[in-house]
Order: C-alpha cells, then structure tokens, then sequence
C-alpha cells in the first residue's frame, strides 16, 4: 500500500572477514582494545504522561458535566451553607454551660433552643470543631496554591517540549499505518554508507545492482563531501547537517586546545569514544527519538560515543563481521513482531572499499572484487526487502562519505624538509597537515620558516602544495577563517599545508620505515570539490516515487543536505543545520530537476597526471560525459546478480588472508631527540642501527581480545534470550487472543 507522502504536514575498519583492514580514518577503534563503555542515559519514555497532560478544556454548557476549572474552583468554596451565620458556627451540637462538654441538642430538652436564645450576645461555639476546620481551610488553601503552581509548571514544561520538539507526542499518536499484506508498518528508511565509493566505481560488469540504481533508479550524478573529505567528519555531517566546523568532529584526527586532548578516530582512548568531541550538532537519531520515532544504527561513526549513540539498538563496531551478517542484522530489525519496537530508521555502514583503496588504490583486480562483494551486499539487501513486499514502505538510501585518489612515490614532500619538527608540539590532520608550533615560537617565524624552505625546493615540487595560517583558507570549504566564523574553529591548527589531490606529505623517517615505497596507495581528505574525492547518492522508495515521479534525478547537491533528506522521509522536523531549508525548497524535489541534457563539465579524473581508471565504461561515463551523441542512455543495459548469497561467500572466503593498511598517523610525524639522526641517515640513503621497540602489548592485546569474545558471546546470550521472551510472551498473547 502506498502513501501520498505530499499530503502530509511537512572508527571503523573495511567490513571484511579480516582484523582493522583500514586504521586510519574508517575505523573508531581497534579491535584488539575493547574499553568499558558508560551507560548511554536516554530520555525517559514519558510520552503519554506528556499527553495526558495535554490538556483540552471543555467548553461545553452541559451543567451535569464536571470540567476541571469548577473542580479547581470548588477547592475555595466552602461546604457549610447558612445565610449570615459564622462558617464556624455549629448547628448540630450545643454546650454543657458549666463543663464545656459537648452534647447533642436532643438532650437538652425542649428548652435548649430556648437557653441559647437566652445567652445574650454570646455564640455557642465548639472549640475542638472549630480547630479541625481551621486546620480543613488551610489544608484547602494549600492544596489549591499547590495544584496551581503544579499546573503552571506542567503548562510551561509542555510549551518548552513544544519549541524543541512538540511534533513528537503528535507523531507518537498518530503515526501512519501501512501494511505489506502480512504485517502492518510505519513508514520506514534504511541508509547505507559505502564509505570511499566514487561514483566511477559503478559499472555494469563490476557492479549490476549499483549500475540499476544509477541508470533507474532516483539520485544524483554525484555529492559533493564537506571539507575536509575524510570518513569521520563527513560521517558526522551526514547525520547532523552540518560542516565539520560546525559540529566539531574537523579531521580524524586533531588537537582541542580547551579540552586540553587530542582526538584520533582509530583509539578510542583518545577522542574516538570520548563524549566531549561529540557536542556538536544533533544526530538523527537522537531527532528521530526525541520525535518518537524509533531508529536503530549498526557501526555508524559517532554511534557507540557514550551518551552520544543511541541507548538500544546500536552495534559496536567489529573490524571482521561479514557483509551478510550485516543484512541478516538488518533484517531481524525489520522482522521484529511489535511495530511499537521496531526501527522506523536504520543506519549501516559498510568500509569495505574503503578499506580496499588505501591498500591497493583505485584500480586493480583486488579493488575491483570488493566493488563487486558489496554491489552484491546492496542486492541481497534490496531481495530481503522485496522478499517481504516492503518496496512501497521502506526508502533505501545509499551513499558514500568520499572519493579515493591515487598515491605514488613521485609525488611527495618532505614535512622535516620544510620545518624542524622539534618546534611543533602536535601535527593534525592527515593528508593535510596542520601544525601547531610550541607557545615559544611564534606562529609568524613557522609560517616564515615553511615558505622559505618550500623556495628551496623548486617550483616543479612546491607548485602542488599551499601553505595558509588557518584565517586564510578558502572561504569554499566553510573551514576555518576568523575564529568566530565557525563554532569549532578554534579547533584548528594555525598553520595548514594542503596538497594538491594525489599528492603526499611524509617524513624521511617514515618512508625509511616503509621501505621507501609510500603508503597508503590510495588516499582522501582533499579538496572537496575535486572530481575524485567525490561522493554517491542514490535512492528507492515511496518518498522518492512521489516526489521526483517521472523524473529521477536531481543536480549535484552537498551532503549536509542528507540529513534534511532523512528527516523529510520520516516526517521529522530536523534540527538546525547547514542544509537548504526544506519549507522553502527540498532537494529531492522537481524543483531540483537534473536537465535531460545535463553533462558534467569535467572528466574523470581531471588532474595533470595519469590515473589508472578502475572501469573503462563507468556508468557516470555512459550517462553523463562529454561526448558526441552516439547513445541513448535509456537502452543502457539492466543486469543482476541472482545468486548474491552464493558470490559474497565467496568472496569472504578470499578475502580472509588479507592484512589491514597501516595509515599514517599523528604520532608518526612528531619528533623525538633521536629522530633528526634518523632523518639524516635516510636521507642519505643510510640505514641506522637501529634495534625493533619491544612489543610490550602483547598480553595487553590478548586480555583486549578475551574481553572482547566474553561480551561478543555474553551479546549472543542475551539475544537468544530476548528471542525466547518474545517468542514466549508473543505465543502467549496470541493465545489469549484466540481465547477471545
């Protein structure tokens, strides 16, 4: 069944069954360290408490009705009539004159009445009597001024819920209800990141199911990746909406000058799972919760961060989980019987090409076999769904954070060439380099310093490389400039020398320790609007059929756009952000129309070297490049794989040998005394005699690894029971059901 979506109000490693297969940038943590995590504190489920709070007051004239005004007003009414008698007055009960005792006016006789009237101006009244109502008075007063400042509060806890997200008790009451013939569901959306994916890495051979999705399905040719074009920082924006100097998670790795800490993506006891990096922005999740919405995310970057992720339904993440585990993962979220719990939204993110690129580039047969592992992950994916007639309920997004660039030892510069190293006191970034030289040497004398010895090396090297003080970085990349231009950018490192795409920054120590054969192979966090460090979007589902229906393709558009996307999909209201303002105009509208005759100005690759293409027939390439007309993109050929299962276990079985690339990393450029003799020495061609470090992690490393099979099993356990509860009590309800 389908809905008019219109009418409604409006530190990660390569996902392959090897250990860490990428240690920079796509991995948040290394599975042989396994830190205690705090508990995640989530909001209190208090929904229909809020609701029935909600009040409507009745204005009805029924005098038989009770409406709560006359109840609060009743509470300063008294209960004793009488015209002008004393409300102490009592009138059932008289006085014993000479003992004060109190007794009933029948025994008094006939004359009592009489007596009374005979006192004069003197009232009989009950001294104990009158205490007790005194006491019933202030007990009322109180009582009343109570249950005002009560409401008050519950009248101003419900405005302030309002302004940061009043449409979630409203959406909680009245989500849609769609059903897939068997079982009914609210509208639901997956998204998938393939990190590293280049939209050239699609093509009909390599990856049929991709290739559909670009030829058939909705999209665009390409989006453009936030600046700087690494996993972490666009991970986050994709999720939150805004530039990475705008939530704070700036580079994969970086200094925070007021935490006093440094923030490295692969070691989560330094930034990676630490709460204090990760105040910046709203995760969608966090949206989609707040608004009632259930979502459940599977390794995202940021997810597993304490008090940051999700409290249920996240999964760490796990270097050498197979890509089917992932669907299977998936899927358990969608079977699940109680729609009350089941996910409305999920996240997944797959690194495996990611992974694949830094250790072999952008071109090669083991690159190509991994491209094909996971276009068979998005199909066995796409038959799951289909399997359970869920094509016209769930949206699937899928898209990429980055590109990938080749790398060669022809292309490189020394940083201990340009600057003594024992000057800077941390090095961001990476394959930026961000220097942040000690308090006692001026940020002026390093600049100096960089710029004359990059005139020493000649032009034909240096012309790849620019060297700006962090106020001067192009205003494009919403990077850095005054400090109060972006709320993080004091995250910055004064000084930043940016290479051109394919090119590299090292030290004559490191390449000696590579064998002087420049790792990794291929490499991103360039410019963003580079042709390869582009990224993938691309769409099914009814929110796509009913909004760009016939056509299905939008311009080019930046990822901070996602995270609006995603909300619009689930009919949340998104938090502020850097995307467009989607009352004004969404992207994935008509107004947004890719033209019929739209080609992409630049081709692929577009740099003055020669790149090595994965594919000689990209799909990017038969659809949108600059060419004479000889074809009509519409008889582009549509093909599948119909056997995913059967291919992505061969491919795990192949991939299992394979070591992870070790990537650069801070601590690998910063400089000890020993270091500038070993800088000489390679250099010169000469190796040191210097003796391998002693591994002292061993045990460490084993105690990590047993920890992590103890909680990985514990994991298990608790599934298994969670299933038999489920079953036990769904089977019971069942019966009572049918009893009825």
């Amino acid at each position: 069944m389908s809905v008019n979506y219109t009418s409604l109000p409006q530190p990660h490693a390569a996902d392959v069954p090897i250990t860490d297969m990428d240690d920079d940038d796509d991995i948040i943590f290394n599975e042989q360290t396994n830190p205690s995590r705090p508990a995640h504190t989530a909001e209190s489920g208090n929904d229909d408490f809020l609701s029935s709070l909600d009040y409507d007051f009745d204005d009805s004239s029924n005098s038989s009705s009770t409406t709560m005004f006359s109840k609060f007003k009743g509470l300063f009414k008294s209960k004793i009539k009488g015209g002008n008698s004393y409300e102490m007055l009592n009138h059932n009960t008289s006085r014993n004159r000479d003992s004060f005792e109190i007794t009933d006016g029948e025994e008094e006789g006939e004359g009592g009445e009489e007596e009374r009237r005979d006192e004069g101006p003197f009232r009989v009244f009950d001294l104990r009597d009158y205490k007790i109502k005194a006491l019933l008075k202030q007990l009322k007063v109180t009582t009343a001024l109570g249950s005002l400042v009560i409401f008050c509060l519950i009248t101003v806890i419900l405005y302030l819920s309002g302004k940061g997200g009043r449409k979630a008790y409203v959406n909680n009451l009245n989500k849609i209800i769609l059903n897939n013939s068997t079982h009914d569901f609210h509208p639901t959306t997956i998204v998938i990141s393939l990190d590293g994916f280049h939209p050239h890495y699609i093509n009909p051979a390599n990856t049929p199911t991709l290739h559909t999705m670009l030829v058939k399905d909705y999209g665009a040719p390409f989006m453009i990746p936030s600046f700087p074009s690494s996993t972490f920082p666009n991970h986050w924006t994709l999720v939150t909406g805004l530039d990475p100097a705008e939530h704070g998670i700036v580079g994969n790795t970086f200094y925070d000058p007021i935490l006093k800490k440094h923030f490295i993506n692969t070691n989560p006891n330094e930034g990676g799972l630490d709460p204090d990096f990760w105040q910046g922005g709203e995760p969608v999740w966090t949206t989609a919760h707040r608004q009632g919405v259930n979502a459940a995310v599977h390794m995202w970057p940021g997810s597993e961060v304490p008090t940051v992720g999700p409290s249920v339904d996240f999964d760490r993440y796990n270097g050498s989980e197979l890509l089917s585990t992932k669907v299977d993962k998936v899927m358990k979220w969608i079977d699940r019987e109680d729609i009350a719990k089941r996910p409305e939204l999920i996240l997944t993110y797959v690194p495996t090409v990611d992974s694949f690129g830094h250790k072999f580039g952008i071109s090669g047969s083991n690159l190509t076999d991994a491209l094909n592992y996971v276009d068979n992950f998005i199909d066995l994916m796409q038959k799951e769904l289909e399997k359970r007639n869920l094509q016209k309920i769930v949206n699937l997004i899928v898209v990429s954070d980055h590109g990938m660039a080749p790398t060669s030892n022809d292309r490189l510069i020394y940083l201990d060439d340009l600057v003594d190293l024992n000057k800077l006191e941390h090095i961001d970034g990476w394959p930026l380099f961000g220097l942040r030289p000690f308090e006692q040497y001026p940020v002026d004398e390093i600049y100096q310093e960089v710029l004359t010895n990059m005139a020493k090396l000649g032009e034909k090297e240096t012309q790849h490389y620019d060297i700006f003080k962090v106020e001067d970085l192009p205003k494009e990349w919403e990077f850095g400039g005054k400090i109060d231009d972006h709320k993080f950018n004091y995250r910055l490192a004064p000084l930043w020398i940016i290479p051109k795409v394919g090119y590299s920054v090292t030290t004559h120590k490191q390449m000696k320790e590579n064998g002087f054969d420049y790792k990794p192979k291929g490499v991103h966090g360039y410019n963003n609007t580079e042709v390869l460090m582009r990224a993938i979007f691309l769409g099914t589902g009814p929110y796509f059929d009913q909004r760009l229906s016939p056509s299905k393709k939008v311009k080019p558009f930046k990822n901070t756009e996602v995270y609006n996307i995603i909300c619009d999909t689930l009919n949340l209201n998104p938090s502020p952000n850097n995307g467009s303002d989607f009352t004004v105009k969404s992207i994935i509208s008509g107004a947004n129309e890719l033209p019929d005759d739209w080609l992409d100005p630049l081709e692929y690759p577009n740099l003055p070297f020669k790149v090595d293409h994965i594919v000689n027939n990209a799909t990017y390439d038969l659809l949108w490049k600059k060419r004479p007309v000889s074809s009509n993109p519409t008889t582009i050929s549509i093909s599948t794989n119909n056997h995913p299962v059967e291919s992505m276990a061969l491919a795990e079985s192949s991939f299992s040998g394979l070591e992870t690339e070790q990537n650069p990393q801070p601590t690998d450029f910063e400089s000890s005394p020993d270091d500038n003799k070993q800088a000489e020495e390679a250099k010169n061609g000469h190796e040191g005699d210097t003796e391998k470090p002693e591994d002292n992690d061993g045990h460490q490393g084993f105690l990590h690894d047993l920890v992590d099979d103890i909680e990985d099993t514990l994991d298990k356990v608790g599934d298994k029971v969670d299933e038999l509860l489920d079953d036990f009590f769904g089977s019971d309800k069942d019966n009572k059901d049918n009893e009825n």
